[in-house]
């Protein structure tokens, strides 16, 4: 529903923008799944080439390392003809956002869905917001008739959540062990 909200109801994303998905994530990887369901071109950063690899073969049509490439705002900007990407859904939150913002395009979009990195973003250029005419949206779940909607664009598209893998509801504790690492791709299911 995060995606969704932020993709398709707020985001409006349309066939020709450029959309960039920080992470490999449920709600990133939904976010990729959209946004091409929609016709758009997809930037996904991470910060592992394999993962990469895996969100190219789900549809996306760049992979930006961010370890490898610590400045990956400026490669967006490469990778659109020194544009921008029209929107960008950031999960990382302060330690993001200004990058974030420096890979938008003027009068383009950064939902905001998540804040793993603090809720503080001391090095955002609001200067930058200005010039470009930013909009900064705040993202939380969703509605019903968003739900409802959603799921019609699931059935009609034949998407297919990323699953990383299911646990038995006795093995709770090792998928949440496999999230805090970070190693997963896509949703961790735990089966009741």
């Amino acid at each position: 529903m995060t995606a969704w909200h932020a993709i398709v109801e707020e985001g409006r994303v349309k066939a020709g923008d450029t959309v960039v998905v920080q992470g490999t994530g449920g709600v990133p990887l939904f976010a990729l799944q959209f946004a091409k369901l929609h016709g758009a071109t997809v930037i996904v950063a991470s910060g592992s080439d394999e993962k990469l690899a895996c969100a190219k073969a789900l549809g996306a049509d760049h992979g930006i390392n961010y370890r490898s490439t610590p400045n990956w705002e400026e490669t967006v900007r490469a990778i659109t003809g020194g544009e921008g990407a029209d929107h960008v859904l950031d999960v990382g939150g302060a330690a993001t956002l200004g990058r974030s913002v420096n890979a938008v395009r003027t009068g383009g979009r950064v939902s905001i869905v998540g804040i793993l990195s603090g809720a503080r973003a001391s090095d955002l250029d609001l200067i930058a917001v200005l010039q470009k005419k930013i909009t900064l949206q705040g993202i939380n779940v969703g509605s019903r008739a968003m739900f409802e909607a959603m799921n019609r664009a699931l059935a009609a598209g034949r998407v297919r959540p990323a699953i990383d893998g299911v646990y038995p509801f006795e093995d709770a504790v090792n998928a949440l062990r496999r999230l805090e690492q970070g190693a997963h791709f896509g949703k961790i299911v735990i089966a009741f």
